[in-house]
């Protein structure tokens, strides 16, 4: 019987061993997840930082926009006003130059008139001759 007990208590004490073994595997274990869960937490909370600094430089560049446009706004309407000027002033000019020619022609005929007689053809032949260019033939 002392044989059958000593089995016993061995097997008993072997037991013992595997359970404290198990013990120190298992709490290895649960600290290699502690461990793991403390790492994603970090991990988490870095990714959380980057994300709120995108969208704080994304609502910035939001408003930085809607300024932009407002200001295009403005420089469209000064744009188009300065197109409007623009077109104004060349139909001035345009109007300055038929009045200018009309006062030449004017000019020319009253200094053909008041000298009379033949200088009033060469006067005449003149304006013709600038203002609309004749073949050599002179027809």
């Amino acid at each position: 019987m002392s044989s059958q007990l000593d089995n016993i208590s061995m097997s008993i004490g072997a037991l013992k061993a595997e359970v404290i073994g198990l013990r120190r595997d298992l709490q290895a274990s649960e600290q290699r997840a502690v461990d793991s869960n403390s790492r994603a937490d970090k991990h988490r909370a870095a990714i959380h930082r980057r994300v709120d600094d995108l969208v704080e430089e994304v609502s910035d560049i939001k408003i930085n926009v809607e300024t932009m446009k407002a200001d295009v706004k403005d420089s469209k309407t000064v744009t188009d006003e300065v197109k409007q000027w623009k077109q104004r002033d060349v139909g001035a000019l345009f109007m300055a130059g038929i009045a200018g020619t009309a006062l030449g022609v004017v000019v020319v005929a009253f200094i053909a008139y008041w000298w009379g007689g033949n200088h009033a053809g060469a006067a005449l032949s003149l304006i013709s001759y600038t203002s609309f260019p004749v073949s050599p033939s002179g027809v």
